[in-house]
């Protein structure tokens, strides 16, 4: 293949139109080349011969004295034209950038120390002397300058960012060896490090703490050779560390492969912990995936679906095994692992695996049988006592199964056991708080979300500022999670910023949850030409007898009219989604499983407003309070309505007693009370006043 034809297939692959504006890496080694040239061919090409046919087309634009000369020539005419058809110079860069990833390779190098003009001279075929070629210092940091114009401003982010950033001491080649740390696969690993972190889109972290909790989190995770080369480099750490922060700049709460497409996480699932074992997918809510087509066939997503068994894939996960399987506008990922944090999912209705345990949660833990004492003492510095060893659960030769882990306090816990520390490398969070449907970390004013500190091993006092505002300092090495309450202390609508070392966060209180509405609350699919609206009280002038048996939420008489909403729903009406729960006198506690009406079923997932009145006059106890718990984790308690025996007749829906163990874990989470005034109360329930 002649220079044009590599320039042109190196383009196509790095840089074709992508889902999302995410950083590119040109990482070119010996196997891409024999890869790109086998599909180029149709036949299978080794690594020496795709190498020398590459080096003989980039020697055909690159050689002379003034080696760069020409094709830094054909990039400026190329811009003055307008950027037309393919950048000419990207197979140059993509020959710097080979000659990075062959640096070890050379011979007599130094131990620690670059050996980069050797590699690249090779491969230019300029022997003649030695060092940095001619008009190479000038020349290729200003086609790294082309190529950043052409993908931000000539292409606006549509085949991707540039990634190439400079090195701080090696000016001249530190683009080049950027790109050399990090192939595209790499990139999933990074996105599922910044997940794992609990990093939110606009966050910003040093680079020296990125990279420190990457570094940890890699001895979890199994790192590719190429990452573990550079966390081992004084060289290309910095390069790493920069890498970390462009790429968490760039975090939309999604890990992307090398074309930009989401990377969906997936989970282990298990009946008691031991064999057989299945898969789940988490679905992010903002990822809006409507199917997966994984081998042939089709798999629907229902609208607002947050967990997705997989049942028929053609082979059966174990333990310690990667999984990644492409399913067209996603990639699911399964992580091998040495230790599984099980914990029990009512939607999957199985135990899954996940990220890191939960304080106050009952948990299966699998771990390798090397690390099985390693993990016992680190479930007792986390307060669990009553751990043992289920001896009937059939679990994998070599691994070690442990039930019975709650954990109290978090506790620091490094390494491959790691996650079995709650809040294990989280960075500082926001949670809880009355937030505001569709508004990024958006609350209601009197509802702010709370701070979580969690443990970390830094000896000096973690600092803290509310709107530039310093707290007193937090206790040094501190070993358990710090929860400051916001809502104490930040009490005007308007933008708020919250400062935890270097690190910054941002929320906005607003007044009022809603203002009148004079528009449609809720659209009919499409197919319908008819607008419909979802008040919870009835205004059009129908008559008493219809609005007395219309429930919440019903469709209008006349479609086109506006409809004032009240301002927040009563006592009665909750709105539909999470878990809702009723907690009576002396730990009594009963989930509900209200039925949505028969028009919004079948309108398919519609949010909306149900009266559970006649669920709470059906149980066996008297309710004083319902726990709404959402999605993301979120806790919200209210008093529960007084409801009038005989008012209702057969319940629309379910409820089902739980335990008084189940009771203690729904009241021991970081709740929300609807109303200040109830906040002593709740206190005084939970204390058992």
């Amino acid at each position: 293949m002649d220079y044009a034809g590599w320039n042109r297939t190196l383009a196509e692959h790095f840089f074709a139109v992508r889902e999302a504006a995410t950083p590119v890496y040109l990482s070119v080694d010996d196997a891409l080349l024999a890869d790109l040239l086998t599909s180029r061919t149709g036949a299978t090409v080794a690594l020496p011969a795709a190498a020398d046919d590459f080096r003989a087309a980039i020697r055909s634009e690159v050689f002379g004295r003034d080696p760069f000369g020409g094709i830094a020539s054909r990039a400026r005419q190329w811009r003055r034209n307008g950027a037309a058809g393919t950048p000419p110079f990207i197979a140059v860069l993509a020959a710097t950038v080979l000659a990075a990833s062959r640096m070890n390779r050379s011979e007599g190098a130094v131990v620690g120390r670059f050996s980069y003009y050797g590699p690249l001279r090779e491969l230019l075929g300029l022997h003649e002397g030695s060092g940095m070629p001619d008009g190479y210092d000038i020349i290729i940091p200003t086609l790294w300058d082309h190529l950043q114009w052409w993908l931000t401003e000539h292409e606006r982010g549509r085949r991707g960012l540039p990634s190439a950033v400079p090195h701080p001491t090696q000016v001249n080649i530190g683009w080049s060896l950027s790109q050399a740390v990090l192939v595209g696969s790499d990139r999933v690993q990074v996105g599922l490090f910044l997940s794992a972190i609990g990093a939110q889109p606009g966050d910003s972290v040093p680079k020296a703490e990125l990279l420190a909790r990457f570094q940890e989190w890699g001895r979890l995770n199994r790192l590719s050779p190429r990452i573990q080369r550079a966390l081992a480099s004084t060289e290309l750490r910095p390069i790493l560390a920069s890498i970390l922060q462009q790429e968490l700049t760039h975090y939309d709460g999604l890990p992307r492969n090398a074309a930009g497409l989401p990377c969906v996480p997936l989970s282990l699932t298990t009946d008691a912990g031991g064999f057989p074992y299945g898969i789940a997918a988490r679905i992010p809510a903002h990822l809006r995936l409507e199917s997966l087509s994984l081998n042939g066939d089709v798999i629907r997503i229902p609208s607002g679906a947050e967990w997705l068994p997989l049942t028929s894939l053609g082979q059966k996960p174990t333990p310690g095994s990667s999984l990644e399987l492409a399913a067209d506008a996603a990639t699911l990922i399964l992580p091998a692992r040495d230790l599984y944090v099980l914990q029990a999912n009512e939607l999957v209705g199985k135990w899954t695996s996940v990220n890191t345990a939960e304080i106050g949660v009952p948990h299966r833990v699998l771990v390798r049988n090397s690390c099985a004492a390693q993990a016992e003492a680190a479930m007792l510095a986390c307060g669990s006592e009553a751990v043992r060893r289920p001896r009937r659960v059939q679990v994998p030769p070599g691994w070690t199964l442990f039930s019975g882990y709650t954990p109290t306090r978090s506790a620091m816990v490094s390494g491959v056991v790691g996650p079995l520390g709650p809040l294990h490398q989280q960075l500082a969070r926001l949670t809880g708080g009355l937030r505001i449907d569709g508004g990024r970390q958006t609350f209601l004013l009197g509802y702010a979300p709370d701070l979580v500190l969690p443990a970390t091993p830094d000896d000096h006092p973690r600092t803290v500022a509310i709107n530039g505002v310093p707290l007193s300092p937090v206790s040094p090495a501190a070993t358990d999670t710090i929860t400051i309450r916001l809502a104490e202390r930040v009490r005007s609508v308007g933008e708020h910023q919250i400062e935890v070392g270097s690190r910054k966060l941002t929320f906005t209180l607003v007044e009022r949850y809603r203002e009148s509405v004079a528009r449609p609350l809720l659209a009919l699919p499409p197919r319908r030409d008819k607008l419909a609206t979802i008040p919870s009280r009835l205004q059009s002038a129908e008559s008493p007898s219809a609005r007395d048996w219309l429930p919440p939420g019903h469709l209008s008489g006349s479609f086109f009219g506006s409809y004032q909403r009240e301002s927040l729903p009563s006592m009665s009406l909750l709105r539909l989604g999470g878990s809702i729960y009723a907690l009576g006198r002396n730990r009594l506690a009963a989930q509900l499983v209200p039925e949505a009406p028969a028009w919004i079923a079948a309108v398919d997932h519609v949010p909306h407003a149900i009266d559970i009145e006649p669920l709470l006059e059906a149980l066996p106890f008297q309710a004083l309070w319902l726990l709404q718990v959402t999605s993301s984790g979120n806790a919200k308690v209210r008093r529960a309505p007084v409801v009038q025996p005989g008012t209702y007749g057969a319940p629309s829906g379910s409820w089902k007693v739980l335990n008084q163990a189940d009771w203690r874990r729904l009241t021991s989470g970081n709740i929300t009370t609807i109303a200040v005034t109830c906040a002593q109360d709740w206190a005084d329930y939970t204390s058992g006043k």
